[in-house]
């Protein structure tokens, strides 16, 4: 699992980014799947390898997304063993701030470099700077991966492309097209 809380220290750091170059370092790229590595891995934003950043941008329910967070700010994380989950924040330790938007997410199984895979559940909270301000959502169907070479070698990717009001999922489709990095 991935740390950047802000508050986890060097050895944490360490100790995550071993475990997820030892799951990750193999790099594989399903040749069946070329479209889908091309969609969500190229796409914007942009996290370069080498740096600590995670962006995510888009729209939700017509607001604007813009969530770009560097370095100690991050409080994010990524497990990727068996199957994978992201969650921001990583630690309620570290709270977010009013425009920083909560999202936790889950995926079937652990991926190399190259390789994605479907969405399966998650949820979201708009941040206070959103016109719906802290309205509950259900992610519904997004994608998910690792890119594999280039300027982001490593960096995990998502778009979230269907959401579902309600933090019990029981609400109506709600437009969404949330693309996001983390490094």
């Amino acid at each position: 699992m991935r740390n950047d809380a802000g508050l986890g220290g060097v050895f944490a750091q360490c100790l995550s980014g071993c475990i997820c170059v030892s799951l990750l370092a193999c790099g594989s790229s399903d040749a069946g799947a070329e479209g889908a590595v091309a969609g969500v891995l190229a796409q914007a934003p942009h996290c370069p390898a080498g740096t600590d950043a995670l962006k995510m941008e888009g729209t939700i329910a017509g607001g604007a997304i813009d969530d770009s967070r560097t370095k100690n700010d991050i409080n994010a994380g990524t497990e990727n063993f068996t199957s994978g989950s992201f969650r921001t924040p990583l630690t309620e330790l570290a709270p977010l701030a009013e425009s920083q938007l909560a999202l936790t997410f889950t995926w079937p199984r652990s991926l190399f470099y190259g390789e994605t895979s479907a969405i399966t559940a998650g949820n979201l909270t708009l941040p206070a700077t959103h016109p719906q301000a802290g309205a509950k959502f259900c992610v519904s169907a997004g994608q998910v991966g690792y890119a594999d070479g280039g300027s982001e070698d490593g960096a995990f990717k998502f778009a979230i492309t269907e959401l579902k009001a309600g933090a019990d999922c029981s609400g109506a489709p709600t437009a969404a097209d949330l693309r996001g990095c983390f490094q």
